[in-house]
């Protein structure tokens, strides 16, 4: 089973990212193969909505960036996770525009019938009245994505911290957990 990894935090070595690589470690022992994509890395145009791939019906973009490689990576995996540092209530501005680029792509041609899991990591100092909303707005974004996809929604990660980067041991041994479960999960589905 091929699991292609989504990291969208450009803090290659932050919180987002040491719960992303425990998870991919977890999956890893399970018996998996993983590719790890850092879009901090990768050279994503944002989408225009020209309309030149008529809303993915052409299943291409004009944009001949990273996206062409990375939408080649997608079909070939069996899986997903996606990894995202939560800001100002939503996804960061790399997983955006990787998340708007599908409109140029035949999303259910590369990601149908496959499984999608998701890690949020929120950093917040700030003492609030009610807890933030924005894990859970990733989310709902991430679920209706995976529907119009075709994609099942296999699990949510929400990770949190007040300080630096995240040393918190039962969050980062649950993120190798859900690693872990995600390859059995998926084997039983198959």
């Amino acid at each position: 089973m091929k699991i292609l990894a989504l990291m969208g935090s450009p803090k290659l070595s932050g919180s987002t990212a040491k719960l992303l690589s425990q998870f991919v470690n977890g999956a890893r022992a399970a018996g998996s193969e993983v590719e790890v994509i850092n879009f901090q890395e990768e050279n994503i145009h944002p989408c225009d909505a020209c309309d030149m791939c008529e809303c993915g019906d052409k299943d291409f973009c004009v944009y001949n960036d990273s996206m062409r490689g990375i939408m080649k990576k997608v079909g070939e995996a069996d899986a997903f996770v996606l990894a995202t540092p939560v800001w100002w209530t939503g996804a960061s501005s790399l997983t955006k525009l990787f998340l708007d680029r599908l409109y140029g792509y035949n999303t259910s041609k590369f990601f149908g019938g496959k499984g999608i899991y998701l890690i949020t990591m929120l950093y917040d100092s700030r003492p609030h009245k009610h807890q933030l909303p924005g894990a859970d707005i990733v989310g709902y974004v991430i679920q209706s994505v995976s529907d119009f996809a075709g994609m099942e929604f296999i699990g949510h990660l929400r990770g949190s911290s007040t300080g630096g980067v995240i040393d918190d041991m039962k969050m980062l041994d649950k993120a190798y957990t859900e690693g872990m479960n995600f390859v059995k999960i998926l084997s039983h589905a198959n």
